[in-house]
């Protein structure tokens, strides 16, 4: 696919705007030169290394690395460190610049030299490009969407699938080996039937499609007399093998016929099946500790469907929070979350709400906690990243307070010479007056943090709602 980010006029333009393109696995963006892409600064927006944007295997994701954030289609929070999936349209908001997503899918011409074998083993290989497939490798590259592995077409032409099996290279000596690249009306048959076609050559029947052109001068004159010009030793085996073709095929059509009641089964299975849904919900029920509920028989398929819906907005709504929670953390230093070698929670590491809901329906095998153990750590953590915000607050406070004391000051200003002599002189009662009133504002913070603090806060906190509704 071709990615690129073209400036949008609403925000600044540097130089003659040209688009930023995605021309490998990833670039950088920032006011460093050393990024892929350096844009232009004079008022410090922007971060040395901004953010980034990668291909993960069939998705184009961003990762936030700056102070200020990077925020997608004019959100009022940053992405954060979190990979977020691109989308054809999406505006990306970094510092004074927006950037307008455009994602294109290129064709794939299928290669010229395989022509029947590469279409018949093309849709093998596009099976390595699902990033959430059921792919037993390690778990780092099931997070980063498999981008190492092949993809398309591309994938055929390397000569190193010939010994995985993806592509059996064919024996030299056989001629259909010498005639796959010659246009044959037939497709992979011939390839993949030459040797039994050579050892009927005789038989009239195989020689007008199986029979390469250059050997119609030898087989025209047996195929176009088949009874006057049958000698008595070369003619006489080519009847025999017809007679002994024709048996088994009239055989095939009963054990055909016999093969299509069988789907006439399907009754049982679907009474089993009533069962089984039945069983299902009583089990979704249990889990959700509503043993003693009943669902009606014609509510029950409304009841998982809401259910479903219901499951998704959640888990959305607490990716965004854990996101929120990874931005908050980066903006103020603070060490986050990092991918190890086992127990991650895919709720933090996934790259898309689909992906997320994936691993909590069908858990992955390694690497990630299981889907219960992931929502109870994330409920958890936004838990503490409430309080904990709170406290940092209250600290930061203290710590401010401290640095305006009476003492810190008074240090400073020995130090500083002129300025001492003269607070000691006129201004000697000003100090007073403040050493007193630094001593009730410190007094109330230990006492009484609510009373100084709650209503600016209170009043923070209600216009930041407004905002964000």
């Amino acid at each position: 696919m071709e990615v690129r980010l073209r400036f949008q006029s609403t925000g600044a333009i540097p130089g003659r705007g040209e688009p930023l393109r995605l021309s490998g696995g990833a670039i950088t963006i920032g006011r460093a030169q050393d990024n892929d892409y350096a844009l232009p600064d004079p008022d410090r927006l922007l971060s040395k290394r901004h953010c980034a944007i990668e291909r993960h295997g069939n998705a184009v994701v961003v990762v936030d690395f700056s102070t200020n954030g990077t925020f997608l289609n004019y959100g009022k929070v940053p992405i954060g460190r979190v990979p977020t999936e691109l989308s054809d349209g999406d505006i990306l908001s970094i510092g004074p610049y927006e950037l307008l997503v455009e994602i294109a899918e290129v064709a794939r011409e299928a290669p010229a030299t395989v022509a029947g074998t590469a279409a018949a083993h093309d849709d093998a290989d596009t099976s390595f490009d699902d990033p959430l497939g059921e792919d037993e490798g390690d778990f780092l590259e099931e997070l980063l969407g498999g981008a190492s592995r092949p993809t398309g077409a591309a994938g055929v032409n390397r000569p190193e699938l010939g010994e995985d099996g993806l592509l059996p290279p064919l024996d030299a000596d056989d001629e259909a080996a010498r005639d796959v690249d010659e246009p044959v009306p037939s497709g992979p048959t011939p390839s993949q039937h030459a040797p039994a076609v050579e050892d009927y050559i005789p038989s009239p029947r195989a020689a007008p499609q199986a029979i390469p052109e250059d050997w119609d001068d030898e087989f025209l004159t047996g195929i176009g007399a088949p009874d006057a010009a049958a000698g008595p030793e070369p003619e006489a085996e080519p009847p025999a093998p017809p007679p002994r073709e024709t048996p088994p095929r009239p055989e095939p059509p009963p054990s055909q016929e016999a093969r299509a009641p069988e789907p006439a089964a399907p009754p049982p299975p679907s009474a089993t099946d009533t069962a089984t849904e039945a069983e299902l919900l009583r089990a979704f029920l249990r889990g959700a500790g509503l043993d003693d509920l009943e669902i009606p028989p014609e509510a029950r398929a409304e009841t998982m469907e809401r259910a479903g819906r219901v499951m998704r907005v959640m888990v959305n709504g607490l990716r965004e929070v854990l996101m929120t929670r990874t931005s908050i953390k980066s903006e103020f230093r603070i060490a986050q979350t990092m991918i190890a070698a086992g127990d991650n929670n895919p709720l933090k590491f996934s790259i898309s709400e689909e992906q997320a809901m994936e691993s909590l329906i069908r858990p992955r095998s390694r690497g990630y906690l299981d889907p219960v153990a992931a929502a109870e750590e994330a409920l958890r953590d936004v838990k503490a990243h409430e309080v904990a915000v709170l406290s940092g607050m209250e600290a930061a406070l203290r710590g401010i307070l401290r640095g305006l004391s009476p003492q810190e000051l008074e240090g400073r200003i020995e130090t500083s010479g002129g300025l001492g002599a003269l607070l000691k002189g006129r201004k000697a009662r000003y100090w007073e007056v403040y050493e007193k009133m630094y001593a009730e504002i410190a007094d109330q913070a230990e006492t009484d943090f609510q009373e100084l603090f709650g209503k600016e806060f209170a009043r923070a906190y209600e216009e930041q709602q407004r905002k964000l509704k």
